[in-house]
This record gives C-alpha cells, sequence and structure tokens, in this order.
C-alpha cells in the first residue's frame, strides 16, 4: 500500500472514529485548544473559537426564525379574528346578495378587493361562465385547493371579465367553490404584487369559502329588503 493510500485511510478512520465518539474531546481540553483550522477570512483560527462562532450564527438563526414565528403568529390571530367576524356577520344574512356585499365590504376595509362569481347567478355582474373557469383550473389549478400569485390579463378576464377593479400589477387568491358541484370561485386581490404567494396558507380562507358555498345552496339571491336598497340607490 502507498504512503498516500495509508495516509487516506488513516484520516477515515480518524474521521469515522470522532464521528462515532463526539465526546472524544471533553476530557481533552488542551487537544482542542492546540488544535487549528484555517478560516478564509481569519486565518487559521483555532476549533473552540469556530465551534464558538457556528453557535452564535446558530443562535441569531434561531432568534430569526422565532422573530418570524411571533410575527406570523400575531397575523394569524389578527386574521383569525377579522374571518370570525365575518362569519359571524354572513351567517345572520337572509340573502346570498348581502353575504357577497359582506365580503366585499370586509375585503375593503383590509385594503383587498372581494370577487364572488357564480355559475348560476341572477346577477350578470357576478355571474361566471363554466367554460372559463374550467380554462382557468386547467392552466393553474390542478387539483389545488388554491391559486395564489400574480394573474395574466387573459386570466382576470376569464374569471372577472374586463373589471377595472382588478389590479394589473397586483396579486391574486382564487378559491373554487364546491358542494356537491362545482358553483363559481371567491377571490381577493391586492395591489402589493407580492402579498399573495404561493407557499402562504390558505386554511382561514377556505373556511370562508366552505361557509359561503353553504349559503349559495340556502340562501335566495335577493330578498324585499335587497330589493329596496337597490332601488333607493338606483
Amino acid at each position: 500500500m502507498s504512503q498516500i493510500e495509508a495516509d487516506a485511510l488513516t484520516e477515515e478512520v480518524i474521521a469515522e472514529y470522532l464521528r462515532d465518539n463526539p465526546d472524544f474531546f471533553l476530557s481533552r481540553r488542551e487537544l482542542v485548544d492546540r488544535l487549528a483550522l484555517p478560516h478564509q477570512e481569519q486565518g487559521t483560527v483555532s476549533l473552540v473559537h469556530v465551534q464558538l462562532n457556528r453557535q452564535r450564527q446558530r443562535i441569531e438563526e434561531l432568534e430569526e426564525d422565532i422573530t418570524s414565528l411571533m410575527s406570523l403568529a400575531k397575523s394569524n390571530d389578527q386574521t383569525f379574528h377579522e374571518f370570525m367576524a365575518l362569519q359571524e356577520q354572513i351567517l345572520k344574512c337572509d340573502s346570498l346578495l348581502s353575504v357577497v356585499k359582506a365580503i366585499e365590504e370586509m375585503a375593503k376595509s383590509l385594503g383587498l378587493v372581494a370577487y364572488v362569481r357564480l355559475l348560476e347567478s341572477e346577477s350578470s355582474y357576478y355571474s361566471l361562465a363554466k367554460e372559463s373557469y374550467l380554462r382557468f383550473a386547467t392552466n393553474h389549478l390542478n387539483g389545488k385547493e388554491a391559486y395564489l400569485g400574480r394573474m395574466r390579463k387573459a386570466d382576470r378576464e376569464l374569471l372577472f371579465s374586463d373589471n377595472h377593479r382588478a389590479p394589473e400589477m397586483g396579486s391574486y387568491v382564487v378559491l373554487p367553490l364546491k358542494r356537491k358541484s362545482l358553483q363559481g370561485v371567491l377571490a381577493f386581490s391586492s395591489t402589493d404584487g407580492g402579498h399573495f404567494q404561493p407557499h402562504m396558507d390558505t386554511l382561514f380562507l377556505r373556511h370562508l369559502a366552505l361557509v359561503l358555498s353553504h349559503l349559495i345552496e340556502s340562501l335566495p339571491w335577493q330578498c324585499e329588503q335587497d330589493e329596496r336598497i337597490s332601488n333607493t340607490s338606483s
């Protein structure tokens, strides 16, 4: 066996031994102090110095993770209460139109725009052609529970027609409305292109879509009060 092969074998044996015995240096502190490793920026540094630096980096990473989690928890808590209040409100509605209006007002208060589009709607403004939905779903959903991100003009027109409220450079979340069969879509948009991103959790929105789907089946589109409001506003 050549000297090079012997050295490589010895190094591998040492490395394997240290992996199997991570407490090897606990009783050999003087050896730890003498070990040195080359460092690209600081020259040769001790093993202890390297370990301390790694620990500091890990602590900083953990602190950043904790900060992010706390921020997310705070945001989710606020979102939870907002959606719970909205769901309590719409469950008291006696018409589907008043449900849609409540969702639109909630979205507006959050700086968003809400879109409820239905396959069978008595209002042309809120209607959605099944062919348009299927084209969008084929391109963007593929079995997913929601679409999040930016949206091309062609896709916006498929779902929302030529709606001037749909921001060109904004971001969107689109959820199918389904019970026994497809009913339509619930969508929200933000003028901030990064507001809705593919990695985001849609738990609260999916629950809202579920409640809305139930109300679509159980409520009339309009009631007498809606008609009076409509006549007054016209």
